[in-house]
């Protein structure tokens, strides 16, 4: 394929994460990485590097993961998806090809992400949520996990809500711009847009709002934790089963729309500190 020229394709992705180690490439493990750069192998004959947006934990799944790399393959772009599905399993799928520009980056150029953290309530759990919600079926006090959720939006470091990676980062300070509580049949749905995430952040939010629905913390508990980041214990990390992440952000206007649709909180606009400039991870 040398002389063609080389595009820059961004994939968005599902995939069940059940049977997966995580998103990022690791040795003698199963990662969505690893079967996706396995399949576009197959596919080009080339071996890419794969920019995702998010590197989403083990059991965590993807309706709306997105993924960008370059290639000199002349598989049409209009083509590629269905091309590349019939060398994925079938855990994972593409959903969209498209070209972009040069210089994007699935995940540094990322505005926003949204994820969702689904818990069943139903007393017997659900054979068909077993492998994507977290069960509880005791008493839930919404009205307080309201109020708590609410207390996340904004700036503030998370760094008590982080588990150990073993990577560094130059900061924990984060953006939340909006936490939602939805109930649904037998089921609730904690839903969270931010800048950037830690890691295992949204799970521990979660863990920690269940905490106060349980009626075993206060709401200002959770601000209490934030004021003191990293000498206050937050709830328990819940499993990743429960985690999905919904939608990667690009355009601003896609993201205010979506926040727009969450609809306000009980204390107000849900958006807060959005910008349009800044690489995020």
């Amino acid at each position: 394929m040398s002389g063609t020229a080389e595009r820059n394709l961004k994939l968005t992705l599902e995939y069940d994460g059940t049977d997966f180690h995580g998103w990022q490439a690791q040795p003698d493990c199963r990662t969505v990485e690893g079967v996706l750069r396995e399949a576009l192998r197959g596919l080009t004959g080339e071996s890419p590097q794969i920019h995702g947006a998010s590197r989403t934990d083990q059991g965590v799944h993807a309706l709306g993961q997105a993924a960008s790399f370059q290639t000199a393959s002349p598989v049409p772009t209009e083509r590629f998806a269905l091309a590349l599905n019939g060398k994925l399993p079938p855990d994972v799928r593409v959903l969209r090809c498209e070209e972009v520009e040069p210089g994007f980056s699935a995940r540094f150029t990322a505005l926003a992400k949204r994820y969702r953290y689904t818990i069943d309530r139903r007393g017997v759990p659900s054979v068909f949520l077993a492998r994507y919600a977290h069960h509880h079926a005791g008493r839930l006090d919404l009205e307080r996990m309201g109020s708590a959720a609410r207390l996340f939006e904004g700036e503030h470091d998370f760094a008590s809500y982080q588990c150990a990676s073993g990577q560094p980062r130059e900061t924990t300070v984060r953006t939340i711009h909006a936490v939602r509580i939805l109930e649904r049949s037998g089921r609730l749905d904690v839903e969270v847009w931010g800048s950037s995430f830690l890691y295992k952040m949204v799970r521990t939010m979660a863990g920690t709002l269940l905490e106060v629905a349980r009626g075993r913390w206060p709401p200002w508990r959770v601000a209490e934790i934030l004021r003191s980041p990293g000498s206050e214990s937050p709830g328990p990390t819940l499993p990743g089963k429960g985690l999905c992440l919904l939608e990667v952000y690009y355009d601003l206007r896609a993201l205010e729309e979506s926040l727009a649709g969450a609809g306000p909180g009980d204390g107000g606009p849900p958006a807060r500190g959005l910008t349009d400039s800044g690489p995020r991870t």
